[in-house]
């Protein structure tokens, strides 16, 4: 009943800053804290409602922590701190680590099929790394897998950035990108 619900949203306010603290502590320790606060997500997904910032990630986290971290962004994406953290995955995906930029890329993606609201907002963001001169071909490959995607999920809505991927298709090596980019071209040429 309703004394449960006020038990258990009193024990998260209590769990959540402990929790937290464990960020700040060597990388197996991080590692471990981040999945199991993965877990409690799943059964309370508010407990940390106002802390994505705490998730994001640090220059010299190793990868395994870095991409927990992104899982638990992911999830907790809502509309509210969404802008914050495409601003944030915009940085990884320029990142010099092949992995992580290309799991950054995905992370965008997974937000805007999670959150049809702000599905614009990633697409945006897409646009703009495609355009910048820095892009790497690997983070043009995985937006091109990405966009598929979102396409997939949105028919007819974001065809703009076709024509960006479209001045990359010669240099497109993956063959999980040239996938689809033939599939883009097919649906939308």
């Amino acid at each position: 009943g309703i004394e449960n619900t006020d038990r258990s949203r009193s024990i998260c306010r209590k769990l959540a800053p402990p929790l937290i603290s464990l960020m700040n502590n060597q990388p197996e320790i991080q590692y471990i804290a981040t999945r199991n606060i993965n877990l409690i997500l799943m059964k309370w997904p508010n407990i940390f409602d106002k802390e994505v910032r705490v998730f994001f990630c640090n220059f010299q986290d190793p990868l395994y922590v870095k991409l927990a971290k992104l899982e638990l962004m992911i999830r907790l994406a809502d509309l509210q701190n969404v802008d914050q953290l495409l601003a944030e995955l915009k940085d990884y995906a320029q990142e010099v680590d092949i992995t992580f930029a290309r799991k950054a890329i995905s992370a965008i993606g997974i937000i805007a099929i999670k959150l049809e609201q702000a599905a614009e907002r990633c697409v945006l963001a897409f646009h703009e790394l495609i355009r910048t001169k820095v892009a790497a071909q690997y983070a043009i490959e995985e937006i091109v897998i990405v966009i598929r995607d979102i396409f997939r999920q949105y028919p007819n809505r974001y065809e703009s950035i076709i024509k960006d991927l479209c001045a990359h298709l010669r240099s497109l090596d993956d063959i999980d990108a040239r996938a689809a980019m033939v599939w883009i071209i097919g649906e939308y040429g």
